[in-house]
C-alpha cells in the first residue's frame, strides 16, 4: 500500500513543478525500492519493454547504480542533474518515448534529475527522481531554486516515513515478544516463593524460625520472616550480613553463631551489640547463616533460628543447608524471571494501549491539514499559474505543509525522548545564548502580532549540562505558546536566573491564561485547552508535553501558574553546571 504522504509528494512534483513523472525510492539493504510514483505516460524499461508509471511501483534496482549516476551528475543543490551523455542506463532506468523539442536546452529522454535523501550520518536513505518536464526543456535557474525548496521539504517527509517504518517494526517485535509472555501472570512471585518455602525449610532443617533476605526482580532486597518474629531490620547489621554471605557464597561456606560468642567473632564483632539485640528480640540462642545463590551469582541469605534449650547448629546441618541454599537460589532466579516477564507483559500492554492512543491522536491531528492540502491541490489545478488565486492556494499549501512538518517533528522528538535507550546528550550549554537564538527565530511571529519579546538575565550567564536539541525545543515551545495565547500589542517576558546550583528560566505573558480545572491536564499529549489562540492557530497539543518530559530527562522541574484572562507564568528549573 502506498503511503499517502509520499504519494502526495510525487503528485505535487508533477502537478506543481511541471514534470510528467515523479518517483520516490527508499533503500532496502543494497537496493532501492520504488515506493511512490505519479505519472500517466508510458516509457521503456531497461529491457526495452513498455511500462506505465504505475507498473514500476514496487520494483527494485541496485543502490550502486544510484551512487554511480550521482557521481556523474552536476550539483544543483539538493538535486543532481545527469545529462544524457553521462548517464549510465541501469536496471532501474525508465526512458520516456515522447518526442524532443528542437531547442538547445531540450530535455533528452536519457537525462536524469535525482535528489538523494540522506540520513544524519550522510548515508543514502533513498532518492527523488523526476522526468519529462512539461515544457520539454531542462530546468532553468529559477526552476532549480523552486525544485530545491520542494526537495528539502520532501526529504523531511520521506525521512519521517522511514522513521515510522522503524517504529512499526519495533511495535511488531513487541507483539511477537508478548506471545511468549502470555502465561507469565500464572507463575509465582518471589513473595509467593518465600511464603510457600517457609514451612518446608522449617520442617526440613528443624528450625524454630527463619529470617530471609533475597534479591528481588529489580535487585531490591526482599525480606521474609516467620510470622510473629518482630524485628525491624538494622541497616548496619543487614549490610554486614550481605557482605559476609556474599563472601560465603564465593567460598562455598556458611556461619554458625551462638549468642555468647558473637563479641569474639572476627566476622560479626563490629555489629555485636545489634546482633545481640537481634538474638534477644527473636528469642534465639543459635543461628545458622547460609548464603543463597545460583551459579556465580549471590542472591541473599537465610538465617535459621533455634531457641534456647534446642541443640546448637552442626556442620552437617550447615552443609545440608548449603545445598538448600543452592536449590533455593535457582527458585529465586526463576521467580524473579517470572516476575520480570509479568512486569514486561504489563509494560507491553501499556505500551500497546499508548501506541493505539497515539496513532488515533496522530490521525486526528493530521486529518485537518491533510484534507486542507487535498482541497488546495484540487483548487490549484483549476487556477492559472502565477495568478492571485493560484498564489493564495500555493501559500495555503505552504502553511499546511509546515503545520504537518511541525507535528511530525514534534512526534519524532517525543518518540526519541520517550525511548529509554536514548539518553540525553551531555553538552555544557550557555542558556542566555540559546534563549537569544530562540527569540530570534520567533521574532517574525512576534512582529506579526506586534508583541514585544524581552529577555532579561539579572544574574548574568548561566550554564547547564544537557542535550542542546532537546532544551532548545523546550524553550521554543514555551515562548511559542506565550506568543500564541497573547494579545496583540502585549509583551512576553523571558527571564533567566542562576542561583546556587540551579538555573531557572521563566516565561511570562499577559494573555488569555488557562482555566484552573485544565491546568493539571496541559502536560498530556495532544491536550489543548478550551481557550482560543489569539491571532493564530493552536498547535497539536504537544508543546507542554515535550517541555515537561525534556525537563524531567534533565532532572529539572516545570512549574505553571496561570490565571484565566490575566496570563500565564511557566518556570523551568534545571541543575546548573
Amino acid at each position: 500500500m502506498v503511503d499517502p504522504a509520499l504519494q502526495m509528494i510525487a503528485e505535487g512534483i508533477c502537478e506543481l513543478l511541471g514534470f510528467g513523472i515523479a518517483a520516490i525510492n527508499v533503500v532496502r539493504g543494497d537496493e532501492l525500492e520504488v515506493v511512490a510514483v505519479h505519472g500517466f505516460i508510458s516509457g521503456l524499461n531497461a529491457h526495452g519493454q513498455r511500462e506505465t508509471a504505475e507498473e514500476i511501483l514496487g520494483t527494485r534496482w541496485a543502490l550502486s547504480d544510484l551512487r554511480d549516476n550521482l557521481s556523474r551528475g552536476e550539483n544543483w543543490g539538493a538535486w543532481r542533474f545527469i545529462p544524457q551523455e553521462r548517464v549510465n542506463l541501469h536496471e532501474g532506468s525508465w526512458v520516456s518515448t515522447t518526442n524532443m523539442i528542437d531547442a538547445a536546452d531540450a530535455w533528452h529522454p536519457h537525462d536524469m534529475l535525482i535528489a538523494p535523501i540522506l540520513g544524519d550520518d550522510g548515508s543514502i536513505q533513498g532518492c527523488l527522481s523526476v522526468d519529462m518536464p512539461v515544457s520539454g526543456r531542462r530546468p532553468d535557474v529559477t526552476q532549480q531554486r523552486v525544485l530545491n525548496r520542494f526537495a528539502k521539504r520532501a526529504q523531511r517527509v520521506i525521512r519521517g516515513y522511514l522513521e515510522r517504518e522503524r517504529l512499526y517494526e519495533r511495535a511488531a517485535n513487541l507483539e511477537t515478544a508478548k506471545e511468549f509472555l502470555r502465561d507469565a501472570s500464572s507463575k509465582l512471585s518471589l513473595a509467593d516463593v518465600l511464603d510457600t518455602s517457609h514451612d518446608a525449610l522449617i520442617r526440613g532443617l528443624g528450625a524454630d524460625g527463619i529470617w530471609m533476605a533475597t534479591k528481588g526482580p529489580h535487585n531490591e532486597m526482599i525480606v521474609h520472616s516467620t510470622p510473629g518474629l518482630d524485628w525491624d531490620p538494622d541497616p548496619g547489621l543487614a549490610s554486614l550480613t550481605s557482605r559476609n554471605t556474599s563472601r560465603y557464597w564465593a567460598e562455598g561456606t556458611y556461619s554458625i553463631l551462638c549468642r555468647e560468642r558473637i563479641p569474639s567473632s572476627p566476622e560479626w564483632a563490629e555489629q555485636a551489640a545489634v546482633a545481640d539485640r537481634f538474638f534477644e528480640t527473636l528469642g534465639a540462642e543459635s543461628v545458622l547463616v547460609v548464603p543463597v545463590g545460583a551459579d556465580h551469582e549471590w542472591l541473599g541469605h537465610i538465617v535459621l533460628l533455634r531457641a534456647p534449650g534446642r541443640p546448637i547448629w552442626t556442620d552437617a546441618e550447615g552443609r545440608l543447608a548449603m545445598e538448600l541454599g543452592r536449590d533455593f537460589g535457582r527458585i529465586v532466579l526463576t521467580a524473579n524471571a517470572y516476575t520480570q516477564e509479568r512486569d514486561l507483559a504489563h509494560q507491553l500492554a501499556d505500551a500497546d494501549r499508548e501506541r493505539n492512543q497515539l496513532i488515533e491522536a496522530v490521525a486526528r491531528e493530521l486529518r485537518i491539514p491533510v484534507n486542507a492540502l487535498g482541497t488546495s491541490l484540487n483548487a490549484l489545478s483549476g487556477e492559472q499559474p502565477n495568478t492571485l488565486p493560484w498564489i493564495v492556494q500555493v501559500e495555503t499549501l505552504t502553511v499546511r505543509s509546515a503545520q504537518i512538518e511541525g507535528i511530525v517533528s514534534d512526534l519524532l522528538l517525543l518518540s526519541r525522548i520517550r525511548d529509554p535507550a536514548n539518553a540525553p546528550g551531555e553538552t555544557t550549554i550557555e542558556i542566555s545564548e540559546m534563549l537569544d537564538d530562540v527569540l530570534d527565530e520567533l521574532d517574525p511571529d512576534a512582529a506579526q502580532k506586534d508583541i514585544e519579546c524581552v529577555l532579561t538575565t539579572p544574574t548574568g550567564p548561566a550554564y547547564v549540562v544537557g542535550d542542546p536539541r532537546e532544551l532548545r525545543a523546550a524553550f521554543l515551545h514555551l515562548v511559542k505558546n506565550a506568543l500564541t495565547y497573547s494579545y496583540r500589542g502585549s509583551r512576553v517576558q523571558v527571564m533567566l536566573y542562576s542561583a546556587g546550583s540551579e538555573v531557572t528560566i521563566i516565561v511570562t505573558d499577559t494573555g488569555v491564561g488557562i482555566d484552573y480545572e485544565e491546568q493539571s491536564e496541559v502536560y498530556k499529549p495532544f491536550y489543548r485547552g478550551s481557550n482560543s489562540a489569539l491571532g493564530g492557530s493552536r498547535g497539536a497539543g504537544l508543546g507542554l508535553t515535550l517541555v515537561d518530559q525534556i525537563t524531567s530527562r534533565h532532572h529539572g522541574l516545570v512549574e505553571l501558574d496561570s490565571r484565566p484572562g490575566e496570563g500565564t507564568r511557566v518556570a523551568l528549573t534545571l541543575p546548573g553546571a
